[in-house]
């Protein structure tokens, strides 16, 4: 699957009818519904929050306050008291203004002020709230009526990179459930359906995205299908549990299977558990699963190591793994080749030998072990360089994590580790060579979308960053009596940088770079440009004459 970036973003706005406001209907829309900041310890920062009363003959007042995030299971936000949050930055931010009085086709502008406290790091996070004041009933007795409070929120979240914040999140529990056992699920997706539900959380200090996936195995293992776990955006804020989840509408036919979840959110390697579940038959012959598993968190720290040694050297390094659940687990550790997807993913299947892996070299002490609640285990890592080796060598130690009971077969098991980036020897080759540019017509929700692949030819692992740039040709102005043969200028329309990717390109990898550009080109001649800097000697560059109809 090809992963693309659009390089428009979208207004955010809000539109609401408030009803019974002066006896009559009240709309009105506010904008931005989120803000994203990405500022350093010390900085000023500063946005606006519009809110509009689209109204032709009515007055609105608000209050106008911070206020602080909890997030719900289900993935939304909700407000509370200011200040109290652990992650909150609601008091780190002045208003200009506290209330508003907003006439007919008024609109009205606040402007938040956010100053970052020297020292502070991670992510935190507030609401900015306009909040309706209703309208004052004359003649009604105070308890004959209920009061409906309408607030507007706008979403502040704000990262402050440190080099100490670290993203984690874990997959802790995982539940299957029967629409026959839930009205309201039978009713939105039938009477056969089934709900598959993973529970994460974040225990790191700054929010991530949660992109979920679960493969559908058999009880031998085998790969029957792949199905998407999902929640709104998939932010997941510090300190929060939310739940992933897909629907079957078809029900599954009864049989054993395995859950195999994986859940990317930027880190080293994507969370990830399995849990073995069944599905019988009822009386009815319909097919019913009950399943739910709390999976125990545990970390390996640290997660990647940088090594240097020269050929021939034994080394030993220390990995302490930390069982952060109340239950007593038990740990096994491999190590394997380490290997990434195009997309920059972790591979843990169908992997091939690799002149650059060190898996083989390497010994773990123990490599099995139990972990009381709580409680941490260090394991020595080994690693044996053979004599005349050289250049960028890699592992991927993985530890598997399964309950301590007394049943045969364990009801869940995850799996952490750590990333080994081993030189070997003081030469390195850092070269690469980008592939020709691919452009695709994606449909009308897409628009057109342009790749290429850089491809690492050298000896050592790189980590590039692309931009695209896109050009139409412009020709001069047709003056009678003469006609201009030359190739016009080049006028930039859109460029898109994509940032420093997340994870390495390793000896002989390939990364691909897709970008989609949203909204239909004028007809015309177009150039667009790869830029791809990957710390070699000068930048790779590729360019592709492209013409609109």
């Amino acid at each position: 699957m090809k992963r693309a970036i659009p390089a428009l973003i979208s207004l955010a706005a809000v539109f609401a009818m408030v009803g019974g406001y002066a006896g009559a209907q009240i709309s009105l829309s506010f904008t931005p519904m989120l803000v994203e900041l990405t500022a350093a310890s010390g900085s000023v920062n500063t946005f606006e929050v519009i809110m509009m009363n689209e109204s032709k003959a009515v007055t609105a007042d608000f209050l106008i306050y911070t206020a602080d995030l909890a997030q719900k299971p289900n993935g939304d936000y909700e407000v509370f008291g200011a200040g109290t949050a652990e992650h909150s930055c609601a008091k780190w931010i002045k208003l200009s203004a506290d209330k508003a009085t907003i006439g007919p086709s008024g609109a009205f502008a606040v402007k938040g002020t956010l100053t970052v406290p020297r020292g502070a790091s991670g992510g935190r996070y507030a609401a900015v709230v306009f909040e309706l004041v209703p309208e004052e009933r004359k003649g009604e007795p105070a308890l004959a009526s209920t009061k409906f409070v309408q607030r507007f929120v706008t979403v502040v979240e704000l990262s402050i990179p440190a080099r100490q914040v670290k993203k984690r999140l874990d997959v802790t529990g995982f539940k299957v459930t029967h629409a026959s056992e839930k009205p309201v699920y039978a009713s939105a997706y039938g009477k056969q359906a089934i709900i598959l539900t993973a529970q994460v959380k974040n225990e790191g200090a700054i929010h991530v995205f949660a992109q979920g996936s679960m493969i559908l195995r058999d009880s031998a293992g085998k790969r029957l299908r792949e199905i998407p776990l999902g929640a709104g955006r998939g932010v997941v804020l510090p300190g929060a549990a939310i739940s992933l989840g897909s629907v079957l509408p078809g029900g599954l036919a009864p049989g054993d299977y395995i859950a195999d979840i994986s859940v990317k959110y930027g880190g080293m390697r994507p969370a990830s558990a399995k849990i073995p579940f069944s599905v019988g038959a009822s009386g009815t012959e319909v097919a019913r699963a009950e399943t739910a598993a709390v999976i125990a968190p545990f970390s390996v720290d640290p997660g990647d190591l940088d090594l240097s040694y020269p050929a021939g050297a034994t080394a030993a390094k220390s990995l302490v793994i930390e069982n952060r659940s109340d239950q007593t687990i038990r740990i096994e550790g491999r190590a394997i080749p380490l290997a990434y997807d195009e997309e920059g993913e972790l591979i843990f299947e169908g992997l091939e030998p690799s002149t650059s892996s060190c898996a083989d070299w390497i010994e773990l002490r123990p490599n099995a072990a139990e972990i009381k609640p709580r409680s941490r285990q260090v394991v020595r890592m080994m690693i044996s360089i053979p004599k005349g080796e050289s250049g960028g060598k890699y592992a991927n130690v993985i530890f598997t994590a399964t309950p301590v009971s007394t049943g045969e077969t364990p009801t869940w098991s995850g799996e952490s580790g750590a990333v080994v980036f081993l030189k070997v020897g003081k030469e390195f080759e850092t070269t690469g060579e980008l592939s020709p540019i691919a452009i695709e017509d994606g449909g009308p929700s897409v628009g057109m979308v342009f790749s290429a692949a850089l491809r690492n030819t050298g000896s050592i692992h790189m980590k590039p960053r692309a931009s695209v740039t896109i050009k139409k040709r412009v020709m001069p102005e047709s003056v009678p009596g003469i006609e201009y043969v030359g190739p016009g200028s080049l006028v930039n329309v859109n460029s898109v940088d994509l940032g420093e990717e997340e994870n390495v390109v390793l000896p002989g990898g390939t990364r691909a770079f897709n970008v989609a550009i949203s909204g239909r080109l004028e007809p015309g001649d177009y150039v667009v440009e790869f830029l791809v800097n990957y710390g070699g000697k000068s930048p790779l560059y590729a360019t592709r004459e492209f013409t609109v109809k």
